[in-house]
Parts: C-alpha cells; structure tokens; sequence
C-alpha cells in the first residue's frame, strides 16, 4: 500500500489572522529550493467537468471524505461543479450554483444585503441574526463560515465546489444535519499566468475580475496568487427619490483573494486570504393583510397626500418608497486567512492542520414592512407633529461584528487494506448585534409607534474529536468498501441580551444564560465497484446541531439540540466509454428535536422552537450523456416528502400536537434543472458553444404554523422557472499567447416572478422578490 496515501493529494491548512503570508513567504524565500511533491489541490486544478474529455466525461477531485478521490469513487451523494461550469454558465454569486445539484435551493434572507440562505434536501435555516446557528454547513477552502452575511460573497477565483447533501457530521463537525457546501479558491500554479474578465449586462451591471498566477518564485518552490472581482449592480424596484444604483435590488461587491503555498522539505505551506465588501438593499413590498389593517393604511395614504401611496399587491410591482428613517444600504465587510501546513511524515502518513480566522462587521438597514405611508401617529416621535411615516416594520440601524478561530488537527494514513482519518477540532466564536426597529401598530383609523431596541452578545465554544476507517481488502481488488466513522462533540454557549422597548412608556427586559450540548455521532458505508463504471452503497450517518437561545426575544425558551440520522442507498455510473454518467440515491432522513424557525405575528418576533420529530423522505438523480461530438445533455430531479410525527405548541396554555397542520417554509419538493449544449470543433474563428438551461423548483409554503402567519397561508412562494441561454465562442485566435472568449447570455427569459421570503406581521404581510428577465456578455483573456 505504500504509495496510495501520496496518490491521493495531500494539504496541510493552518490558518492565522494578519502576518501568516509574510510569514509564510519569508520562510519560502530562505529556504532552499526542493523537489517537492506537487500539492493536492494543484492535481485538482488538471479536474473539470461534466465536460468532454478525449475519452469521454472527465471527473472532478473532491474532498468530500478529507481525503482527495475522483466524485465517481465517492460513495455519498455529492455534486462536484468545477470552475470552468461556474465561468460558462456566468455564475457570479453562491446563489447561481443552485441549478447544478439536486434538492439544492439558495434564497435570500430577510433584511441582510443578499445574504444567500441555503437549503439542501428541503433542510435550511431562515434566520440570519448572528447568533442562530445554520443547518447547512458552508466551509472555504476548509475554514467553517456559518454566517449567511459572510457569505454574502461573490465567486471570482472558485477551483470547484462541493455540495454534500444529507447529514455530514462525522467528518464536518458544526452544524450539518443539512448538508455541507465546501468551496475551493484557485491553487497557485507553478507556471505564471494572468486571467482577466469583464461583463456588462442589464441594469447596468458590469462585472471586472483578474486572477494573477506568479509561478515559482526565484525558481524556488513558492507561488502565489491574486485574485480581485468589483461588481456593481443598479436596482430593478423603482424607488422615487433616488438614482437607480441605490434601487432595491443594487448590489455594489469588492471581492480579494491572496494565496500562497511552498514546500519546505516534506512541509507543505499554503496559505489562503480573502476579503469581501458588499453593499445593497433589499426592497419589500406589502402582499396582504387584515381588511381592517389594509382599510387603515389605504385611508391614510389617500388623506395624506403629499406622501406615497399604498403600495400593496400579490404579484411584484418594482415600486418601493423608501422609509426616510432608513437610510442609505446595506453594508457588510468580512475578511478571513487560512494557512495550511502539511507534514508528509511517510508515504502513508501525513498530519494535517486546518486553523482560520475571520472576522465579521455589518451595518445593516432594512425596511421588511414595504413602502411607507404618512399616516396620524398617537405617540408622536416630535410632540405635536402627528402625522410621521408609517411602516409596519422598519430598522434604521442593526450594527453587529462576529469573530472566529477554528483549529483543526488531522491524522491520515494507510495501514495494510485499512485507510483512516482522525483528528481534533476547536471552534470560538463571539458575535454582537444591535437590532433597532420601529414598527407601527394599527389602532382603529390611527398608528402607534413602538421603537425596539436589542442588543446581545453571545459565545460560543465547541470541541470535537473524531475518526474514520476505511476496509479495502485488495483480496477483492479494492472493489470492496467497508468505512465507519465516529465523532464527540460538546458545545457551549453563553448569551446576555438587553431588550428596551417604547410606546407611551418605556420597558427594560435583561437576561443572562449559558448551557452546553453533547453529542455522538457515527457514520457506516457499504460500497461495491461492479466492473470498472458502476458503484453502488448503502450508508447510515448522523449529524448535530447545537441548542441555544433566542437573543432577540428575551423570554421565549431556550431550544434543544437537533439531531438527525440518515439512510440511504445509491448508485454512480459511468458508461459507454464515459460517454454517459448517471447517479440515483433513495434517502429517509429522521429528525429529532427539529429546530425551526417561527414567526410570532403577536408578539412580532422571530424565534427557534423544537418542532419535535419529522421524517424526511425523497430520491434524487443527475445525469450527463455525450451524444456524437458535439451534443450534450445533462440534469438533474431532486423530490423530497417531508412529515411532522410531532411538533407540540402551547395554545391557550395546553401542549398540542399540532404535526397534522404544520407546514415546512420554503420547501420546494421538486426541483428540476436540464442542459443540452452543442459544441463545435476549431474553426477559424474559434470553438463555438451554444447552451441552454431550464430549472424549476415547485410551490413553497411561506409559514409554519397558520394561525401565527395568517395572510401567509394563502400565499405560496410560486413556481421558480427559469429558462437561460448563452452563446459562447472560445478559443479566438489572437496569437501572442492570449486566450480569449466571450459570451452572451440570458436569464429568466420568461420573465418569471416569485416570492423569494415573506413575513406576516399580523395586520401586513411582506414579500420579497427575484429579480426579472437579465441578459449580459462576458469576455474573457487568459495568457
């Protein structure tokens, strides 16, 4: 077996705040230049796909299992996008990758510049406050990023992507009992090269990207990489009084990237720094509410002229008049640096650290209740001025900064027919936010003022230890995979939070609380290889996510952890000399103490309950063919089922099992996506792609609980269609060494509109919603 370990690549990520590149740059130019072995992800850099190879589809590296294999030999289900699909199909953000994997939807979250919310296998969470924790798992380049406001990046440099769905919680610790998406940034190259983009498209949305490869530095063993994105964006929703670059629906991003990576004798070095600027704003519009509230609202709009009128329907009317007690964007700044150290201590043994910090500041503002009226207010904010705008829900101000360190230290090896892979694992984390909001009250034909104030500060402390080993009898020719997995986890948390509340007189609440959380988790895979094209398994896993407290609703109860196991039974093919490729699993996901999300339009406040227990249900598959040399078609169907057993809700004072009329928010059962693209062979001109694409994502609830929500209960998200194609000509001949291509494209062609998030604050209803038919070109220039 000596050797196997090296076969598959090998990184070693220790990631420190400011200094680790000079540092590690420092270190890689006194040191002697050596022979090393070439960096794991430097053989990544070689994958693409689902693309036409000389012999059929090519396939993609992953890391699915912390060890780098083809996505064909991994038995779990997991979608692997290379960058070279993220650049055709002109993804610029986390969102656009929803299409290329089943059971995958990412929507926006309510009130926070964009920030992309994730659901894999209808599982995701809604809430975006600093301190809830997610249910999909997010890393960059192997750092943990659980906040959606982190997130909230562009996709300049991105080497591939990895969409692991169902529970991962032996391998990837934190919050998975969704699923985890791992993106990989580009791997310095030994050979210097510089990559330049430019787009333009509607709404004046221009888009200027470079990726500069240094090569080996001083004919040594380093190399570097910049990377840089700006993109810009006017808004779609008019709104009266400003330019469009501040309508909703803008989008003003500064993307940085840095790498770095060396080797100093059997120590790979390889350090990865980002830094993120996004500035937006999210415009809402009103899409219900009671007849007395809309009565009330309609009547002061038309009493007060001077001021904008309601603006209320069911479908979009990209129209918003922005709450002048909301000013200016959205604002969110991240920057975070990961170094990795990898020690190949043999040819079958290797210690791996992963440490990352990153840091979080946001200055977020927000107007979820829609447009604003000028309505007779009885508690005036000036006395005696009583006409002010109204608005049901808006927030001048939420400022708030989040920090984090993890450390990871891993062990992986080959022992005989045994593989394994073990470790530690230490997350910090400290999050502030201040929520201010002012809602308006309805009270007969007049309003009343109610200015919240929040602020809370939470910590957060987790330690992890784990491991998994891998049986490969070569008695069976290595067709034979038998792998179990452990993982111990404690959590533990501590939470103060400060309300203060205003209407006629002023209300103080204060709490202070902590608890931790335990838990193992285990992992078992079956896997057989029938010839060289076909693997089928079977696995069992489950997964963690820490209980905690609801910091902006002092009072409400704390939550239980949630756990979740999995079953599940698939298959991946490659056929036809690699000319066809399909993947299908069967899944039933059981989760206990499920967390939801819930919005109280009483108390008008959002919260996490234990729902109890659901069973999750469905199938997915994916499928690429290469028909001839030029044709080829590809897609993907993922359906889930999901069923409360138990959600128990207080009502009048009395534990109700209320399972059999609760419903799970933003779920879509279906979700559908299918390419076909043709191909040309060299012409004069240059290689010629014309593609196009069709994703559906089916009906959605908006609410949990009906009752609590109910102008949403008659309201669906609608269908999510989306038809885009593109023209793509590549390979131009300049000469001198350049590559050039360019692109046209469209999106949404049908122009279909739908709700992308909702809120029901008892009188209105609010809705958000995706943006309208698009089109843009790209041109691209690599030498």
């Amino acid at each position: 077996m000596a050797g196997r370990l090296s076969d598959r690549a090998k990184t070693w990520r220790v990631s420190c705040a400011g200094g680790a590149s000079a540092l590690a740059l420092a270190v890689g130019l006194i040191a002697t230049p050596a022979a090393a072995q070439v960096a794991s992800a430097e053989v990544a850099d070689t994958a693409s796909g689902p693309e036409r190879a000389a012999t059929g589809l090519e396939d993609i590296v992953v890391t699915a299992r912390r060890r780098q294999e083809s996505a064909q030999s991994a038995p779990l289900p997991v979608t692997a996008i290379s960058g070279g699909q993220i650049e055709q199909l002109a993804v610029a953000r986390l969102s656009g990758i929803a299409q290329l994997a089943p059971s995958l939807k990412v929507t926006q979250a309510s009130g926070s510049a964009n920030a992309p919310v994730v659901f894999i296998r209808g599982i995701g969470t809604i809430a975006t406050t600093l301190y809830s924790e997610p249910s999909v798992g997010i890393y960059i380049d192997g750092a943990y990023t659980p906040r959606p406001q982190g997130n909230s990046l562009d996709l300049p440099d991105i080497e591939r992507v990895e969409v692991l769905r169902g529970p991962q919680g032996t391998l990837f610790g934190r919050n998975t009992v969704g699923g985890a998406i791992l993106l990989s940034t580009t791997t310095p190259s030994r050979d210097p090269s510089v990559r330049v983009q430019f787009g333009y498209g509607t709404n004046d949305e221009s888009i200027l990207s470079a990726v500069v490869q240094t090569g080996s530095i001083g004919g040594s063993s380093w190399r570097a990489k910049f990377a840089g994105q700006v993109h810009n964006r006017d808004g779609w929703v008019r709104t009266p009084g400003f330019q469009k670059s501040d309508w909703g629906g803008n989008q003003k991003d500064i993307s940085l990237g840095f790498g770095l990576i060396g080797e100093v004798g059997d120590l790979t070095i390889d350090n990865r720094a980002r830094y993120g600027k996004n500035t937006s704003f999210t415009a809402w519009q009103i899409v219900g509410g009671t007849p007395a509230a809309v009565t009330a609202y309609r009547n002061s709009a038309a009493a007060n002229p001077s001021g904008p009128p309601l603006v209320i329907g069911t479908r979009p009317l990209d129209l918003s008049y922005r709450d002048p007690r909301v000013p200016g964007n959205a604002d969110i700044e991240n920057y975070g640096d990961t170094l990795t150290l990898t020690y190949e201590a043999s040819d079958t043994f290797q210690i791996k650290s992963i440490s990352a910090y990153s840091r979080l500041h946001e200055t977020l503002v927000g107007q979820l209740g829609g447009s604003y009226i000028l309505g007779r207010v009885l508690n005036p904010a000036i006395p005696g001025n009583t006409i002010e705008p109204v608005s049901v829900h808006s927030t001048p101000t939420n400022p708030g900064r989040q920090r984090q360190f993890s450390q990871e230290l891993q062990f992986i090896g080959d022992v005989g027919d045994f593989s394994y892979v073990g470790g530690l694992y230490y997350w910090d984390e400290k999050v502030h936010e201040n929520v201010t909001t002012i809602l308006g009250s309805v009270v007969g034909a007049n309003f009343v003022r109610v200015n919240r104030t929040v602020i809370y500060d939470q910590s957060t402390k987790s330690y992890a230890a784990f491991g998994q080993v891998a049986y490969k009898p070569q008695a069976l020719d290595e067709r034979l995979e038998i792998t179990l997995g452990a993982r111990y986890t404690q959590d533990k948390k501590s939470l103060t939070t400060g309300i203060v509340q205003t209407t006629t007189t002023t209300t103080r609440t204060n709490q202070a609380i902590a608890d931790k959380y335990n838990n193992f988790g285990y992992s078992g895979t079956a896997s057989y290889k029938f010839g060289d094209g076909i693997l089928a398994y079977a696995r069992i896993a489950s997964s963690f996510r820490a209980g905690g407290f609801n910091a902006v609703s002092p009072g409400s109860p704390a939550y239980d952890p949630e756990e979740a196991i999995t079953y599940e039974a698939g298959f991946k093919s490659d056929l036809f000399d690699r000319h066809l490729r399909l993947n299908a699993n069967v899944y039933q996901i059981d989760y206990d103490d499920l967390q939801v999300n819930q919005y109280n339009s009483t108390t008008l406040t959002n919260f996490v309950v234990n729902a109890g227990k659901a069973k999750y249900r469905g199938f997915e598959v994916e499928g690429t063919a290469l028909l001839g040399d030029h044709i080829q078609i590809d897609g993907n169907v993922g359906y889930v089922d999901p069923k409360y057993k138990e959600y128990i809700l207080i009502q009048g004072g009395v534990p109700t099992n209320v399972a059999s009329t609760a419903h799970f928010p933003y779920l879509s059962k279906w979700t559908t996506h299918v390419g076909i693209q043709y191909k040309t062979g060299e012409t004069p001109i240059g290689v010629l792609t014309i593609r196009g694409d069709y994703q559906t994502k089916s009906n959605a609830r908006l609410a949990v609980i009906d009752f609590l929500s109910p102008t949403l209960q008659n309201l669906r998200t609608g269908k999510e269609k989306d038809l885009s194609a593109r023209v793509i000509l590549s390979e131009i001949p300049v000469g001198n060494g350049v590559n050039l291509s360019a692109q046209v494209y469209g999106a949404n062609l049908t122009n279909n509109r739908f709700i992308t998030f909702a809120t029901d604050f008892g009188t209105l209803a609010t809705a958000s919603f995706n943006r309208p038919r698009n089109y843009g070109l790209r041109i691209t220039a690599a030498f």
